[in-house]
């Protein structure tokens, strides 16, 4: 798997300790079958756990995986949305959902 972080998601997480967790989870109101969505925060998420260091992360950031049933992307890319309120987002081969 490889990790692409955008110049200014590195410099967001960075400017906000260098810790960064991704993890894909399925709606919880939904049908059944639903896509599991790409979810980053810069802070761990209370209440779950099963998350790996990845190695291949710049070694400046410190990037934290947690894999759906063990699978893993080609590309795990990090960017960042909004001008207003900017906020981390994950991409799994360029999805918002995991594949």
């Amino acid at each position: 798997m490889r990790v692409q972080v955008s110049a200014e998601a590195g410099e967001f997480v960075r400017g906000r300790g260098g810790r960064l967790w991704v993890w894909a989870a399925q709606p919880r109101m939904c049908c059944a079958g639903a896509a599991a969505y790409m979810h980053a925060a810069i802070e761990h998420p209370a209440g779950l756990s099963g998350f790996r260091a990845l190695p291949a992360a710049p070694a400046d950031l410190e990037i934290w995986f947690r894999a759906p049933a063990g699978r893993l992307p080609e590309v795990l890319e990090i960017g960042v949305r909004g001008r207003r309120r900017p906020r981390i987002e994950a991409y799994w081969d360029g999805c918002l959902f995991a594949l």
